[in-house]
């Protein structure tokens, strides 16, 4: 049984790192380029060695470190046949990215729902937060890992109780609507209520959640169409100008200076390619939410559901105002984007899952011998 699940990820794996060496290496025969051929030898073999010997020797999840490297390597590819120095620094920023989900799964090994785990990881958290309020020179696109940070004290947390997980949460809410960051503060708003329904489902406690989340972020659109910012023409004139069949060339507005590489993505190889790339999500989310319901620790449980919220939701609050469907500004999607920061943090949130799906593989094996041996 282990064989055959095993073929099917090393299919996938393999299938993955073939189609990332069609990404470089036909740019890199017609065009000639050295980073081209380095990008086409080292993208699938870092993919291919990252679905194995690295998801071995450190027990991570096999399917949830394929999905996350090919949707790195496509964020590289699109960059690379109009910029291949940029799409090598992209590549560089996915290393990075890969380390921190390492540092994610071996970390969450040793982490326990103690106060200090609470407290540690939700001081830094808000910390990270709140730093451009104090000294605008350090406002850089941290806010995904403080919230990063924050719900994994908010998960300590309510493994021990709903109402002291509620205290960091809003601080963080209240954070992020001061700061303006209205879609990440409608992100973190959902993902609260849907996980605390999924730790406390009383009414008593999820109702006043549902209607302080309400009220603030209401508060802040202004509960009028006028006040709500418009989704930006450009990303939608790409995706129209795009069609079926994609373009040769990246528009120069988001070919350069774009946080989000899913609109080049759509522009360059077409919105088929691009509509499949994004489903990819969909198995992220539910792989998360079936290493949730495996998890023997409440923490485990509700910090793996909890990842899985933010990622879903993040997908929806991304995808929906390109399309003019939110009238919300418009955000990457999680792993596409060239913002190191982001990148980083959703890959150890990613490495959090990848280390809880380990554990739970351990103690299916340790369940498996001791039966053997009560025979």
């Amino acid at each position: 049984m282990n064989r055959q699940k095993s073929s099917g990820r090393f299919r996938f794996a393999g299938a993955a790192a073939l189609l990332s060496l069609l990404f470089f290496l036909v740019p890199a025969l017609r065009e000639g380029n050295a980073t081209l051929y380095l990008l086409a030898a080292a993208v699938p073999c870092v993919l291919v060695l990252g679905c194995t010997l690295l998801a071995r020797f450190f027990s991570l999840d096999r399917m949830l470190i394929a999905v996350s490297l090919y949707l790195c390597a496509c964020g590289v590819a699109v960059l690379a046949p109009d910029a291949p120095e940029e799409a090598l620094a992209q590549g560089m920023r996915c290393c990075a990215g890969l380390l921190a989900l390492v540092i994610g799964g071996v970390l969450i090994r040793s982490l326990t729902p103690s106060l200090l785990t609470a407290s540690c990881a939700g001081f830094l958290g808000l910390l990270v937060l709140s730093a451009p309020l104090f000294s605008p020179q350090l406002d850089l696109p941290l806010s995904e890992a403080g919230l990063a940070l924050v719900l994994l004290s908010v998960a300590a947390l309510l493994s021990r109780g709903t109402l002291p997980a509620l205290l960091p949460a809003a601080a963080a809410l209240a954070l992020l609507l001061i700061r303006r960051q209205t879609a990440l503060a409608v992100l973190w708003g959902l993902a609260l209520l849907l996980l605390v329904y999924a730790a406390d489902g009383r009414l008593i406690i999820v109702l006043p959640v549902f209607a302080a989340v309400l009220c603030s972020v209401g508060g802040v659109l202004g509960f009028s169409p006028g006040n709500l910012p418009a989704p930006d023409s450009s990303s939608l004139q790409a995706l129209a100008s795009a069609g079926l069949a994609g373009t040769e060339t990246l528009p120069p507005e988001l070919a350069a200076g774009s946080a989000s590489l899913f609109p080049p993505l759509t522009g360059r190889y077409g919105l088929i390619f691009a509509g499949f790339t994004g489903l990819l999500y969909l198995p992220l989310a539910l792989r998360g939410t079936f290493i949730a319901s495996a998890a023997r620790t409440r923490f485990h449980a509700l910090l793996s559901m909890g990842v899985s919220l933010m990622l879903g939701l993040k997908t929806l609050l991304a995808l929906l105002p390109l399309f003019g469907v939110l009238p919300l500004e418009e955000t990457a999607l999680p792993l596409l984007t060239d913002s190191l920061p982001s990148l980083c943090a959703w890959m150890f949130l990613l490495g959090l899952q990848c280390g809880i799906s380990g554990r739970n593989e351990a103690d299916l094996a340790e369940d498996a011998h001791l039966a053997m041996l009560e025979k």
